[in-house]
């Protein structure tokens, strides 16, 4: 039953942003599908209202049955990506579930069940991480999605469900010996693509070991692992698909190939870039009109707003999207609940590597990766995800004192 006097734990500021933030994308796809799909903008309508009833209904679920079904849902989350792997026997990527009135993409659905799986085997655990065997588990529950969207394949949705593990990661408290562990493999991996960048980094690695003296069963063993890691790199690099690796190298040098694999980068900055300080106006971006700027209603769509709306109108989104965030840690600094927190943890990190993925490839500093911009891109698996996962956020505040 729902107690009225308990209506001021819910965060009337929340529930702005992400209104204003989704109101703000439907505009900027109405103007990137205009002279596409028109009704790709109606579709997103209908996409953003289904999300707003989830949200709104999440706010008064039990959170006992999150936690109960959290272990199910991640279960679920696994099996549907498993699924388009055998129902979908195209040559392209096997990303989704088509039900004949509209399609699914489990990859997103994978990140709520990811979220609350690793949030569900932390929070059992009072102490915070120190022994290496106690990443075990939380790597393997994260591997099993990461590995299935990675056959899709779909780099850019993979690389999120690590990103959310070291979120929750960090809030749940890991000492500094497992965190060397977690980012120098990442590290040799960035390095390994050239052999003189990866023999400098595991030089100033031994240094540091010799210096930071945890023992040699510690030394050797992060040694063997960056090592393997950096050996398995250009093994990883010549089994990946010929789009991937062009998206890197684009990313390194979009100059190199204009009209090929740097043609996204390119035209997404001169849009961007053309916009100046107030924009060119609503329906008036002609990168976009003249379709210079692909994916210009999904992955690229805030390449649209930088040069409609310029840099006073980017301001303002990127101002929403903090805002969002900031609303979101502060209802973790205000629950007692470690769960509660270690949720919110992962919801927060789930928006904060997206929206800066997704930026940074629009303006290349980072590369090319596929990944939507949460409440603004077209695309009702990702606008109703995030939809939910603001409407567990909500639940949290609502449930604050509970523990």
């Amino acid at each position: 039953m729902i107690e009225k006097d308990r209506f001021r734990f819910i965060d009337k500021q929340l529930i702005l942003f992400t209104l204003l933030i989704s109101a703000i994308g439907l505009l900027v796809i109405y103007s990137a599908t205009q002279t596409i799909n028109h009704s790709l903008f109606y579709k997103q309508i209908i996409w953003v209202t289904i999300g707003m009833f989830f949200m709104f209904v999440i706010i008064f679920i039990p959170r006992k049955f999150l936690y109960t079904f959290s272990y199910w849902i991640y279960i679920t989350s696994v099996i549907l990506l498993i699924l388009p792997l055998f129902l979908d026997h195209s040559s392209q990527a096997k990303r989704w579930i088509d039900f004949y009135f509209f399609q699914f993409q489990p990859s997103e659905f994978a990140k709520l069940g990811l979220i609350l799986a690793l949030v569900a085997l932390f929070s059992s655990k009072k102490e915070s991480i120190s022994h290496p065997g106690e990443l075990v588990l939380p790597f393997v529950i994260t591997l099993i999605p990461f590995l299935l969207v990675l056959i899709e394949p779909d780099l850019g949705t993979a690389s999120v469900y690590p990103a959310i593990l070291i979120f929750i990661l960090f809030v749940k408290g890991i000492r500094l010996k497992l965190v060397l562990f977690i980012l120098t493999p990442f590290l040799s991996f960035l390095t390994a693509f050239h052999w003189f960048s990866w023999f400098v980094f595991i030089i100033i690695l031994i240094i540091f070991l010799s210096l930071y003296r945890q023992g040699f069963v510690y030394s050797f063993s992060l040694f063997a692992a960056n090592s393997l890691v950096g050996t398995v790199t250009p093994i990883v690099w010549k089994h990946l698909k010929p789009y991937q690796q062009q998206r890197i190298l684009s990313f390194i040098n979009p100059g190199a190939d204009p009209r090929g694999a740097g043609w996204h980068i390119l035209q997404s900055k001169i849009a961007i870039g053309s916009g100046g300080i107030w924009g060119k106006g609503f329906l008036q971006g002609t990168q976009n009109k003249l379709f210079f700027l692909p994916e210009q209603h999904t992955d690229f769509i805030f390449s649209v707003l930088g040069e409609e709306w310029g840099f006073i109108g980017v301001f303002i989104v990127l101002s929403l999207f903090l805002l969002l965030i900031i609303r979101i840690i502060i209802i973790m600094r205000s629950t007692r609940s470690e769960w509660g927190i270690l949720l919110l943890s992962g919801i927060a990190g789930y928006f904060i590597f997206q929206i800066l993925l997704n930026i940074g490839m629009c303006i290349n500093i980072l590369p090319i990766a596929g990944i939507p911009l949460p409440l603004m891109s077209y695309g009702g698996s990702q606008t109703i995800l995030s939809f939910i996962l603001v409407g567990i956020a909500l639940n949290i505040g609502y449930n604050r004192y509970e523990y």
